[in-house]
Formats: structure tokens, C-alpha cells, sequence
């Protein structure tokens, strides 16, 4: 009998081997959406049981490793997150998919986020890790070679940074199983604090951990490795980056809770605390905390769609690595859940934008305009993402940045605290102009004819956009579920209501005083409220007259006025740095290549004339 562990993670990468095989339209379809759906069947069945506090395990031997698989609680929500998404991202890509190549890669990632989620060592998730990144590295390459290829630099660096942190770890453990390399930190941390002679180094903890934080840190998009992310989200098939931002990014979140349940201890025993977080918590939460401002602000400047949704979820992975660094039960039960709630609007959203551009062909602010009437199913489902991702009651993004604030305010970190509700201000300024720029407004007259989404999209947009509303309503059906995966109450109260012990939250309360009011506004509005027809020319700023060579619209320049003021900041890229460095590396390579490996016998001697004399003077 196949294993239970096997079929949920090798059924999108088999199905997508048959679709590719097969290459027959809507045939190919079908199998690609099986094979998305059957690993969420199976976590379906396995859920209460994984919940209920039992391990699903199974082991494979393979080349004389023992590679170990296990579904545990942690690994369950992670991987329902990517069942849910990854679903509603094949459903889109039935509708956006060109090709039979893109049902390969875009099963191949999902299998490797699978993979990584059950995976219960090193070596097999080191193998995932790689499986996953060169299926999205595919997908980017078919619609853009130059992104792909910065997508892959910075991917092989992560890379090559978390395979010599297992290196290090398998050479002084001997394992790579999690439970033994947890074991042997633990013992570590132990030992240190009693004056013990320990196994790893202070240097090479530390060592351990910056490789590990690059690792991490580059797939989830974190300041300053988040160069990548704005080129391959755009750069793709828009209902894969659905994928991309929802599920994939969420493999690196689970790489920083990995470091704290393996080497937790270890890390607080040798480094102390920052305040009143561990010292290498504070170090994950600060870049977490760049990451939102950088990112909420880059959101803000984006004349294209595409690219302003591709730096709000950097900006939004930002929130979820505070929540993880600041290092409380709470505020990691806080990041977990922003976690599924970012997965759920993000996705929503790219598969928003997956339609606009599937339906009108345009991606710029300046091309859109009126679409809320052609498209209203869409419109409505932007809506709720709307609500969601800008953190209003009773939608699931309040709840979890709700829970976040309280936790990061509660242990009196206020730099971390200011640059967390900085975020929430600036989600509000992009969020505005994509309302009133794409839904609002004149339609452009090539627009007149757009037709909503299609059927495949739409059922994934639903499905995402009612499990934002639940959620919402519903919050403590995610609270309930995530005090399992810590250990401990973290949070209390009903499905309802979310109970911290110092404040509560009460999102059915909510709900009703909204309808109350909705419906108080719509009788004073048919009763006789008188509406004013204001022309497009109505124009102004600041009492200023507008002018074609400063026009300001909703749809063009809009934010102008901010990129001026930051002009400066501006001008410090991390993408133009690494890509001086690319240049000064292929420079060297040409002077080696010329000077060194010049084809002519005679200096191959004297090289290695030189290297024996030094070895020589080396007494080797």
C-alpha cells in the first residue's frame, strides 16, 4: 500500500509529469487539478488525527540515508496552507496556462513545498528545498530570462548558505534527523550554562545562524534579499505568483520557526536577550520590521499592478518574521496566523490581478479605470482581499495583525511597534489607488467590452475570499487550532471572540454594529441624501491648480509627490549593488580566465612551482 506521506507529496509532481506527457488540452487540465486536490483530500483526513496530537510518520532509505518524513501539527498547518492556496493557484492557472511546460513546474513547486513541510531532516529538506526553487525558477524562466536569472543567483546563494550550515551541523552531530540535531543543540545549551565544554563554538553557532538567516531569508523575500521577489512575481504566469507569494514565501517563514525549534536554546543560552527578546529573535524581527517599511513604501511608488502587489507581500512577509522574532508564545502563534491570512488575501489578490490582466491585457494604473461594473464578481472579490490585507474588522488580515500588535506592544519593543503600524498606514495609501484606479473612474473606451472572470478563476477567487471571511468572522477557529501547534493557551476566548488576558477582540460583535450601520446609512440614503455629479476636471491638491507637466491623477503619478520627498532613499539600491557586484565578479573571472587559465603549458608550471614552495614554507 503507498504511503499516506508519499501520495500528498509526489501527487502534483506525477500529475504534472502526465499533463506535460499528454500535452492534450483540458485533459492535461484535469489532471493538473487532481493532483492539487488529492494532497488536500488527504490532509483533510489526516487533520483531526495529526491535531489530536499523534505523528504520522513514515521513513525511506536511499543511497545509505534514512530520510524521514513526518506529519506533525506544525508541518499540518503549513501545509494546509499550501493544500488551500496551491488548489486555488492550478485553478486559476486552468484559465492562464499556455503550455503543458507550465503543469510540470508549477506541480514540481508545489511537490517541493510538500516536501519541505513533512520533511523531518536536513538532507530531505534541503532536497525539497531545491526541488521547490528550480520548478518556480522554471516558471519564471518561460516568461522572463533576465528575471529568472536574479531569481537564481540569489537562489543558489541560499543555497549554497543553508546546504554548509547542514554541513556544519551533520559534522558535529553525525545526523541529520531533526529530533537528534535538536537533541544535541539542547544538550549544548545546557552544558554552556553550567561552564561545560560544548560541541559547536560561539563562532560557529553563529555562523550556523547567519547562514540560515541568508537561507531563510532569501525565499521569503526578507531586506535586503528581497531583490528577487518584484521582477519573478511579475515575471510569471499571474496565477502561479498566487503560488508564489501564498505558498512558496511561506517555506521560508517555516525556515525561521525551524531555527528556533532546533536551535532555540542554543542561540538564547549563548547570545542573551535584546529587552525582552531573544538577541537573535530581535535580529529576525528588526530585518522583519525593514522589510515592512521598504516594502510598504516601494508598494506605494508602483505604476503597475503587478509590481504593487509583489512588494506589499514582501511588505506583509515583514509582519509575520516580527511576530517570529520577538519570540513569545503569543506573537509566534500571532506570526503563524498572519501567516495563513496572508497566504489567503495574497493569493486572492494575484488571482485578482491574474484576471484583470487575462481580461483587458493591461498591468499599468494609467490603462484601467470602471472595471467594478464590468466585472463585478471580481471587483467583489477584490473587495473582501481589499478589507483583508488593509487589517478591517471582521475580515481574517484584522485578526491576525490585531493579535500581532497586542504581542509585539505587550513586550515593549516600541521601535518594533512603530515600524509594524508604519505598514498598516502605508497598506492604506497603495490600497486606495488600486480601488479607485482600476474599479473607479472613466473606463477607457477599449475596456468597454471586458468580460469577468472565468469560471476556473473565479472558483479559486472563492474559495480564498470565503475563508478570509470566515476566518474573520470566525477567528478563534484559527486561534483554537494554533494553541495546539504552540503547546499552550496562548490565546482563549470562542470562535467568536479572541481573549489575550490584557485586551479581547470580539469579531461577530463587529459584524453586527457594521450592519447595523450599513443598513442605518442606506435609509438615510434612499430617504433623500442628494448627490452632487462632480466632473472629471474637478481637480486639485493642496489648493494648488493642477497642471499637465505636475498632473496628479488617481490613475497616473498619483504618489509623485512621495517619491520626491524620498528621493534620496531612493537612490540606495540593494538591486544596483548586487548587480555592481555581479559586474566586478565577472571582471575577475575575465582577469583569471586571461592571466590564469591561459591554455599555456609553461605558466601551469610555474603556478604549481609556487603552490609546492608555499606548501613547502608551510612545513606540509
Amino acid at each position: 500500500m503507498i504511503n499516506e506521506l508519499m501520495i500528498i507529496i509526489f501527487a502534483p509532481l506525477i500529475a504534472g509529469v502526465i499533463a506535460w506527457a499528454l500535452d492534450i488540452k483540458g485533459v492535461r487540465e484535469a489532471i493538473g487539478v487532481i493532483g492539487a486536490a488529492v494532497p488536500l483530500a488527504y490532509l483533510v483526513k489526516l487533520y483531526p488525527t495529526v491535531m489530536g496530537g499523534e505523528l504520522i510518520q513514515y521513513n525511506v532509505t536511499f543511497a545509505g540515508f534514512t530520510f524521514n518524513f513526518t506529519l506533525a501539527p506544525m508541518g499540518m498547518i503549513f501545509a494546509m496552507i499550501a493544500g488551500v492556496v496551491g488548489l486555488a493557484a492550478v485553478l486559476g492557472i486552468v484559465s492562464t496556462a499556455r503550455s503543458s511546460y507550465e503543469w510540470l513546474f508549477a506541480l514540481m513547486s508545489l511537490t517541493g513545498v510538500f516536501g519541505i513541510f513533512l520533511s523531518y531532516d536536513l538532507l530531505g529538506f534541503f532536497i525539497f528545498w531545491e526541488i521547490m526553487t528550480f520548478g518556480s525558477f522554471m516558471m519564471v524562466l518561460k516568461y522572463n530570462r533576465k528575471a529568472s536569472l536574479k531569481y537564481f543567483v540569489l537562489s543558489v546563494i541560499g543555497a549554497y548558505a543553508m546546504l554548509v550550515a547542514i554541513g556544519i551541523i551533520y559534522a558535529k552531530v553525525g545526523s541529520f534527523s531533526f529530533v537528534e540535531v535538536y537533541r544535541a543543540f539542547s544538550q549544548d545549551a545546557a552544558l554552556g550554562m553550567v561552564g561545560g565544554a560544548t560541541v559547536f563554538s560561539r563562532s560557529e553557532i553563529a555562523l550556523i545562524f547567519g547562514l540560515f538567516l541568508v537561507a531563510f531569508g532569501v525565499k521569503a523575500g526578507t531586506f535586503p534579499l528581497h531583490v528577487w521577489a518584484p521582477d519573478a512575481y511579475t515575471e510569471t504566469n499571474q496565477s502561479y505568483t498566487a503560488m508564489f507569494s501564498g505558498v512558496l514565501s511561506k517555506t521560508g517563514v517555516y525556515g525561521f520557526i525551524l531555527i528556533y525549534m532546533l536551535m532555540g536554546y542554543r542561540l538564547m543560552a549563548e547570545f542573551g536577550a535584546f529587552r525582552s527578546a531573544p538577541a537573535f529573535g530581535y535580529i529576525i524581527a528588526f530585518l522583519g520590521g525593514l522589510t515592512i517599511i521598504v516594502g510598504g513604501l516601494l508598494a506605494a511608488l508602483q505604476e503597475d499592478i503587478r509590481k504593487l502587489f509583489a512588494y506589499s507581500s514582501i511588505s506583509q512577509i515583514g509582519y509575520i518574521l516580527v511576530g517570529i522574532g520577538v519570540g513569545t508564545a503569543l506573537s509566534i502563534e500571532a506570526a503563524i496566523f498572519h501567516a495563513i491570512s496572508h497566504a489567503l488575501f495574497k493569493g486572492l489578490f494575484f488571482l485578482i490581478v491574474a484576471t484583470i490582466v487575462y481580461r483587458t491585457g493591461k498591468t499599468t494604473f494609467a490603462d484601467m479605470g470602471g472595471l467594478a461594473e464590468k466585472m463585478p464578481f471580481t471587483f467583489a472579490m477584490a473587495f473582501v482581499a481589499i478589507l483583508s490585507l488593509a487589517g478591517i474588522p471582521p475580515l481574517v488580515g484584522f485578526a491576525s495583525k490585531w493579535v500581532l500588535f497586542e504581542a509585539v506592544i505587550s513586550q515593549n519593543l516600541p521601535i518594533l511597534g512603530g515600524m509594524v503600524f508604519f505598514g498598516s498606514a502605508i497598506g492604506f495609501v497603495y490600497l486606495i489607488r488600486f480601488t479607485y484606479a482600476v474599479w473607479f473612474g472613466q473606463r477607457p473606451t477599449d475596456l468597454d467590452d471586458t468580460k469577468d472572470a472565468p469560471l476556473p478563476l473565479a472558483i479559486g477567487m472563492a474559495i480564498l475570499a470565503l475563508l478570509n471571511v470566515v476566518f474573520g468572522v470566525a477567528p478563534g477557529l484559527v486561534a483554537r487550532e494554533l494553541n495546539k501547534v504552540i503547546g499552550e493557551e496562548a490565546i482563549t476566548g470562542t470562535i467568536w471572540e479572541l481573549n489575550l488576558g490584557f485586551g479581547r477582540y470580539n469579531a461577530l460583535a463587529i459584524l453586527i454594529y457594521l450592519i447595523v450601520g450599513i443598513v442605518i446609512a442606506g435609509i438615510i440614503y434612499f430617504l433623500g441624501a442628494k448627490v452632487r455629479k462632480v466632473p472629471v476636471t474637478d481637480t486639485y491638491q493642496s489648493g494648488n491648480p493642477v497642471t499637465m507637466e505636475y498632473n496628479l491623477t488617481i490613475r497616473r503619478n498619483f504618489f509623485l509627490p512621495l517619491k520626491e520627498a524620498l528621493a534620496f532613499w531612493l537612490r540606495i539600491s540593494f538591486d544596483k549593488l548586487y548587480r555592481d557586484i555581479g559586474s566586478w565578479v565577472e571582471d575577475l573571472a575575465e582577469v583569471l580566465r586571461n592571466y590564469v587559465y591561459n591554455g599555456n603549458a609553461q605558466s601551469y608550471a610555474w603556478y604549481l612551482a609556487i603552490v609546492l614552495v608555499i606548501l613547502a614554507i608551510w612545513g606540509v
